[in-house]
């Protein structure tokens, strides 16, 4: 496999930005065919160079690609004005976003950008029956007039790559939220094929509740959360690319996955009685034989977002990057729950997408035992094994607990089951750990690690006292 080295070819050093839902259609109204043709050599030697790893041919790509840029650019322009006036007709929640391919300032000209591709998350208000994945009339209607958008103008035009995602909200289980959202895209996918796609150049996923854009604690951020995705790239490589990101995207930090608020009550308060009227000493929930006392405090307390440490990726070589992800708030793992995501798979034949990845570790994190003592307890994570394609779990951890580790250095350890979730920034990543026991002494872990000098940069664990969630500082160091 070659490797896309940006640094080599820096006319050529591609990048995809994701424009704001505010401007998305600005340009592509005023500019469209302009930006085509001027983007359209970049988008189209990028490619090449990035696939191949062959200038020459690139140079070829990039005059193939500013000839067809100029149709391109027209085809968006007419793509996004026909969602606008769908929506509007339908009565339809709709955010649309373009995706557009940037080259960096070089030699003294101005970064170019063209358009690759859109993509439409369309509310489900009423699309499907509850906990169902058939159409209703309404549904099935509205989606037959999407198709209208993305199908080929003529039999003689470019394949392009569509992947339909289906999202829910975090009510019910992750399992079953993934499977139903699953079949859900897959029946928005027929339609499309019905209605003229080629069902080859069709992609399905279900995502469940693992990529929330509003509260899952709101009855309104559950609905805005329930939602079809549509997605339309220039290639399937572009998609590819799409889908190794959206696995660890951390624009969907800001929301966890929890359909309820975690319960943070504090005590109430003791009356103060007068010097004449003696008091009873308040009753103290008993604690389970299994706590650990990590000595921390009230989560509800703890305004530390450790997520400020994970800054957005930027743009380099052949990649996806949003804009609007760099601001975004972060939640703590005690308001989530693990993210469960499905497999891309292509209508036509059932397979899943083909993906060129690496299995070359991140500097560190190559499957090493990471530790340290909280409150003179031993706490150990192991594996802590991170690929460097997009961050991506090769192996679920163990979380290892030893009571009075200081007293007692030879005391027996408790071996929990986990499971972790990663989202990649620029220099960091947030390691996220889920305990798979309600009873544990540990409920997660939240734990933000250097992408490149494997080493822990911050890290908290959240456990239960007397009905209250608590969080103690957890920075492991490598062993």
């Amino acid at each position: 496999m070659k490797v896309f080295h940006p640094g080599k070819l820096s006319v050529l050093a591609l990048s995809i930005t994701l424009s704001s839902c505010a401007t998305f259609d600005q340009a592509g109204r005023d500019y469209g065919t302009a930006i085509g043709c001027a983007g359209g050599a970049i988008l189209g030697a990028g490619l090449t160079y990035a696939v191949t790893g062959n200038a020459g041919k690139a140079v070829a790509g990039g005059l193939v690609g500013g000839a067809a840029g100029c149709a391109i650019g027209h085809v968006w322009q007419n793509r996004q004005q026909e969602l606008q006036r769908i929506a509007k007709e339908e009565n339809l929640k709709m955010q649309v976003d373009t995706l557009q391919a940037q080259a960096p300032a070089a030699n003294g000209k101005a970064a170019s950008t063209t358009d690759a591709g859109i993509v439409a998350q369309v509310e489900d208000q009423g699309m499907f029956p509850t906990a169902s994945d058939q159409l209703t009339a309404d549904g099935l209607r509205q989606v037959r007039k999407l198709a209208t958008v993305f199908k080929p103008a003529d039999a003689t035009a470019k394949p392009q790559a569509i992947l339909v995602v289906g999202h829910t909200d975090a009510t019910g289980s992750a399992e079953f939220n993934q499977q139903l959202s699953e079949r859900r895209a897959r029946s928005v996918g027929k339609v499309l094929a019905e209605a003229g796609i080629p069902a080859q150049s069709l992609y399905f996923q279900g995502v469940g509740a693992a990529r929330p854009l509003a509260d899952n604690t709101t009855a309104d951020g559950r609905a805005q959360n329930r939602r079809v995705e549509i997605v339309q790239l220039e290639s399937t490589a572009l998609l590819e690319q799409r889908v190794k990101q959206e696995r660890s995207n951390p624009r969907y930090l800001a929301h966890g996955t929890r359909s309820q608020a975690v319960a943070k009550a504090k005590p109430a308060p003791v009356a103060v009685a007068s010097q004449k009227t003696p008091v009873a000493d308040k009753p103290v929930a008993a604690l389970p034989a299994n706590f650990i006392d990590f000595g921390g405090s009230p989560a509800a307390d703890d305004n530390s977002q450790l997520a400020r440490l994970v800054k957005p990726l930027e743009p380099s070589g052949l990649t996806l990057i949003s804009k609007a992800y760099a601001s975004a708030p972060v939640s703590s793992c005690d308001t989530d729950r693990p993210r469960v995501m499905g497999a891309v798979k292509n209508l036509a034949s059932g397979q899943e997408l083909t993906q060129h990845e690496t299995t070359d570790y991140l500097p560190g994190l190559n499957g090493r035992v990471w530790a340290n003592n909280v409150n003179g307890n031993l706490v150990t994570i192991t594996p802590i094994a991170v690929l460097r394609d997009n961050a991506q779990i090769a192996k679920q951890p163990r979380v290892q607990l030893v009571k009075g580790y200081d007293q007692n250095k030879k005391g027996k350890a408790t071996t929990l089951n986990a499971v972790a979730n990663t989202f990649e920034g620029q220099d960091t990543l947030l390691y996220r750990v889920f305990i798979d026991d309600d009873q544990a002494p540990v409920s997660c872990m939240d734990v933000v690690l250097e992408k490149f000098g494997g080493k822990a940069a911050d890290g908290k664990l959240f456990y239960d006292k007397s009905g209250e969630s608590y969080v103690a500082k957890f920075v492991p160091i490598r062993t």
